[in-house]
This record gives structure tokens, sequence and C-alpha cells, in this order.
């Protein structure tokens, strides 16, 4: 609706701006650019300000423009607005029509119902998020649990915009934190780390490696045994190989359990050990060697390895030494070698084919597929992506970057255009960053955080809800305690390092999962008790305090939250928004009686009204993935 709104207003503009001669000096996107929502509703529903913009080239005062402007629009061409005014010292206002706006947006919300909000921006078109990727030596921390909740957010609002989602959880089996887990396991080293009854095999994983690394550290000289492992590992076919798979294997499990009490579902694992042995990497390699800017080093220091020549490119001018090496030396790609290749293979620009079987069904119904060697078969709907979206700290903006330059020095620049990196700030202790090597995680890892949140959330629903089953008691805790860390984990901007601070995710008041949550439960409270489904045949003028305006204005607004969230891979855009209802809801609750309304027209609205609120929330709750209770 505000689309469509915005649009006859941009409409209008610039055929004022044409028939005063100033078309010259403005375009559609500027004039859409400049109209936006003023922070006091007494300024209007929307406001422009392209005098401001034009005022030089025209050599007038933004004020007398815009009067110009204003003398020459008339409102019966635009049905919702009821008045265009001037505002000092230039601001071309627009005002709605408060009943016409209400009946629209009454009867839109009642149409769509659970559709609300649904667009049609991305056509059909497949993106794949990429998210997660833990390395499988440890159990998620809060951090690790931040990216994920982040990439199942970004893939919601695509799917929810119009794209077909495909996601992906990459797992790094052949890195070096999975070589020292392989070498304490052949060396009994986690014969020395007692694994206590009840402990998550994962979370047990995390505390051999720390060992392994404190050994380490007191012999370095052990340093080339895991370098040995490493090798056999990276070669595959061999015994330690398929052992280092298993354990891998049985980490990603124990890791996914968590991931799926956080409402975090999958379409696709994809191990970098297959597509290092599977020919994809071959067929890249082709690739690369066939380009002028992927060259084999025959002098200085980077003798006799494959490298990336960045050094012509704009994007790396303030490195000191931009190129990148591709091979190592030893013949060993590097890890950017298999990124290379497995961007490649999300946008459908290779002949090979990954194999795959399927994992398990997951807690949405949806089979959870891995690529695999053995057991495998080919199926050709995974990746041929349009757009990828990858989810990985700010740390890795360098090699994000390299990635993107080396797809287009490979003539894909769309590819390379339509190659995102969803940068985030991380989660930090009050002194220092989460550490697997130092294992300052235990405590503060993703399920240790939700149990904690789970028993603040089982006293409290233990005082609102005393009568009620155990069973029911803890079922409630649950979905409290995963909506609020998921809600902690989302409201933040990603630009944002959080400073972890328990008391925060476990507050039910104010700006919380649970805030909201508990206004979805009392709107269907209020609706149950009215004894009636509501009906978007009321009467608009009954709504006419304030309170119940802003509401109306703010539901409106529903759609082009999701839209900008989406655009610009901002979550926190939607928590705030959500937020923000649920804190209209509650001051429109505290002064307008609802059920105890005088008259039976105003009591029909108010429930209509009440009705809007929950299906809105509700729409937006499902995008953050944040379930709702059914009593609190």
């Amino acid at each position: 609706m505000l689309k469509e709104i915005r649009g006859k207003i941009i409409d209008i503009l610039y055929e004022v701006f044409q028939s005063l001669g100033f078309e010259k000096v403005v375009s559609i996107e500027e004039l859409g650019s400049s109209l936006e929502q003023p922070p006091d509703p007494k300024l209007g529903n929307l406001s422009s300000s392209i005098a401001f913009r034009v005022s030089k080239s025209l050599k007038q005062k933004p004020i007398d423009i815009a009067r110009q402007v204003v003398e020459q629009i008339k409102t019966s061409k635009l049905p919702l607005v009821e008045r265009v005014e001037v505002a000092a010292p230039g601001y071309i206002n627009f005002y709605f029509d408060d009943f016409k706006l209400t009946e629209t947006v009454v009867k839109e919300v009642f149409k769509e119902g659970k559709n609300y909000g649904r667009l049609a921006l991305g056509n059909g078109e497949k993106v794949v998020v990429e998210h997660t990727a833990v390395n499988p030596t440890k159990p998620l921390h809060i951090g690790h649990l931040r990216n994920a909740v982040l990439g199942d957010v970004v893939a919601n609002l695509h799917e929810n915009c119009g794209w077909k989602v495909e996601i992906q959880n990459f797992i790094d089996d052949l890195g070096r934190q999975v070589g020292v887990l392989v070498w304490a396991f052949l060396n009994n080293t986690h014969l020395e780390v007692p694994r206590e009854k009840d402990t998550k095999l994962d979370f047990w994983y995390g505390l051999i490696y720390a060992r392994a690394a404190q050994l380490l550290k007191e012999k370095p000289e052990l340093e080339k045994e895991v370098d040995e492992v490493m090798s056999y590992m990276e070669k595959g076919g061999n015994e330690i190989a398929n052992y280092s798979r298993h354990l891998s294997e049985m980490c990603v499990e124990s890791n996914l359990e968590t991931t799926t009490r956080a409402n975090i579902p999958y379409n696709l694992l994809v191990w970098e050990s297959d597509i290092a042995r599977s020919k994809i990497w071959k067929e890249t390699l082709k690739k690369l060697e066939k380009s002028e800017n992927f060259v084999w080093e025959t002098e200085g220091e980077y003798k006799g390895c494959f490298v990336a020549k960045f050094s012509h490119l704009k994007e790396f001018k303030d490195k000191k030494n931009p190129d990148k090496v591709i091979i190592r030396s030893s013949g060993v790609p590097t890890y950017m070698a298999h990124d290379i290749a497995y961007q490649l293979w999300k946008f459908g620009k290779l002949r090979t084919r990954m194999k795959y079987r399927p994992w398990n069904t997951q807690f949405n119904k949806q089979v959870l597929w891995t690529t695999a060697p053995t057991l495998s078969k080919d199926r050709a709907e995974f990746a041929k992506a349009k757009k990828v979206i990858n989810v990985i700290g700010y740390e890795q903006e360098y090699l994000q970057q390299a990635l993107k330059s080396s797809i287009k020095l490979l003539g894909y620049e769309e590819e390379a255009k339509n190659s995102v990196h969803l940068s985030y700030k991380h989660v930090k202790l009050a002194e220092e960053r989460f550490s697997g090597r130092e294992g300052n995680w235990v405590g503060f890892h993703a399920d240790a955080v939700i149990n904690q949140t789970l028993i603040r959330a089982y006293i409290q629903v233990s005082k609102n809800l005393p009568d009620i089953p155990e069973l029911e008691k803890r079922e409630l805790a649950e979905i409290i305690a995963v909506g609020a860390v998921r809600f902690w984990l989302i409201k933040f901007s990603t630009e944002q390092t959080i400073i972890f601070d328990f008391d925060k995710v476990t507050n039910f008041d104010g700006e919380t999962g649970p805030y909201i949550q508990y206004a979805v439960v009392r709107a269907k409270s209020i609706l149950e008790k009215a004894g009636k489904k509501p009906t978007p045949n009321i009467k608009s003028e009954k709504l006419s305090d304030q309170r119940e305006k802003t509401l109306i204005q703010h539901i409106l607004q529903f759609p082009e939250i999701i839209k900008t969230a989406a655009e610009q891979l901002k979550p926190h855009i939607l928590a705030e928004y959500t937020y923000q209802l649920a804190l209209h809801f509650s001051k429109f609750y505290e002064s307008q009686p609802v059920l105890a309304a005088e008259e039976e027209e105003t009591k029909n609205a108010r429930l209509a009204l009440v009705y809007l609120i929950k299906q809105t929330l509700e729409n937006a709750l499902k995008i953050l993935g944040i379930q709702v209770p059914p009593k609190m």
C-alpha cells in the first residue's frame, strides 16, 4: 500500500516539475529518494525535501520552489492524500486522510492475513545464503550463534520477498583446528579429558581441542606431527582422512542439535574435503590458469606459488602486498583456492557436479542434505544461484573482497556483483574475544546461554502460571528463552560489537523478545475473550485517537520495512520495527478499552485494530524466527 501511495505521489511531483519546466533538474529516482516519513506526525505522513536538492540548479530558495510545486498539486489525483502543505524552510508535506487510510489498511490486512508483508521482489530467482560455518572441533559459542541467527533471518527476509532460498552450511573439515583435534585423538589426549554424564559431544571436543592446543603451546616441536596428520587429511583415501571425516561428522551432528533448538534450518551441508577431492577444484584451476591475472611465480617471495595478481585493482591499492596465494609452493591449495571453486559452484559456473546424500529430516519437516564422497547421488537442483550471500565476520573482509575480485577477473562480472559479504562484528567478553584455543567459551557457549535464559524464563512462567502442569511450564520457558536469545542477537546493527551482558539477554522488559511475544499473547487473549471474529467492516472514524492513528500508520509501513531490511541486509531494522509496534500496542491497550468500550461500533473497530496488530506481529516474528507461546 505505502509503495503504491509513494509511487502516485512521485508521479504527481514529476508531472508538476514538468509543467513548471523543472524536469531537466530532477529525475524520478531523486524524487523517490527525497520522499520520507517525517519524525513528527504533525509534519505529515510523508515529506519531500526535493526543493533543497534543486535549489542551486534553479537559483531559487527552497521555500519558493516548494510553494510553486504545492500550488500545482491536485489532491484529487491522490486518493488517500487529504492535503499538501509547505513547511519552512522548504519541505513539501503530504497529509493522508486518516479515515480513508484506516479503512484501506484494515481491509488490506484482513484480506492478506498471513501473507501481509509478502513481496515479489525476487521473482523466484535463487539466492544462496551461507552461514554458521563453525569448525567441527567445538560447540557453537554465542558469537557463532549470532552468525547463524543473522543468516537465518536474512534467508527468511529473502524468502518473504519472493526469492527461492537455499541455505548452506560450509564445514571446514580440512582446517588446522580439525588437524589438531585428530592428532589429539590419535595420541590419546582425549583420555586426559573425561566426558562427564550428559555432556554434549561438541562440548567435549572443545575441551579436548583446548587441551591439545595447550600441549602444542608447551611443546612446539609436536606441530610437525599435526602437519603430518593434515597431509593425510588433504590427500584423502586413507585411514586418517576417514577418521577425520568421522570425527567431524559427529561434531556437526552435535552442533546441529544446538541450531535446531534455536529454530535454524539448512538445505545443504557442504564439506571442504568434498570440494578438495572432487573435480570442482581441478576444473576451477584450469579456469584460473587460462587467465593472465593468475600466475605461477618463478621468482621472489612467492616463487613456486600460484598467485592471484590484485596490485592493479583499485580495491587493493592500500595493501602493502595485495597479491594472494592460491596454491602454496608445496602444491597444497589454500583456503582461497577452495573458496573460489565453492563460489563458482554456487553460481552454477562449473560443469562438475557434487554428490549428495540425505543427512536427516529437520524440525521443519524438510530434508537436510550433505555433500558426500560415498553412498551418494547427483541432485541438479542445488546451487545455480542468481545471488550469493556469505555471512562471515568483519575480519574476513579482505578475503571476501579477494574472492569477489577473483570471480570478476575470471570474467564473471555479474556473479562478482552478486557476491555479497554480510559482515558483522562479534560478541565479546568484557575483556577478550571467545577463543577455542583458550577455551574461554565455556559458560558462554550457545547451549549454556539458552539454558541460563531458560531458567529465568521458567521462574517467570511459574510466577505467572503456577497451576499449569510442569511439562507445560518447561515447554513455554523453552519457547520464551529461544525467542529472548534470538531477538537479542538480531536487534543490534551488524556494525556493532556486542559486549556480552547476560542480564540484557534475559531481561523480559523493554526491547526484548519476551516483550514482543507477550504482546501477541495479549492480543490473542483479547480476541478470544471477545467471543466473536473481528470483521474489516468497521466505521473508521471510531479509530480517531492519536494512539490508534499511530498504530495504523505503523502497520502500513510493514511491507516497506521488510523490503528495506532485505535489500540492505539489516535484520535489526525489522527487529526495531517489531518492538515499536508492540510498544505502541501497549500504550493503546493501557488507554483505550477494547472489550469494555462504551459503544458497540467502537468495540468492533478496536477489535479489528487488535487483529491487525496480532497479524502483523505474528508475520514479523515468523521472519525473525521467533515462536509465539500459547500463554505467558
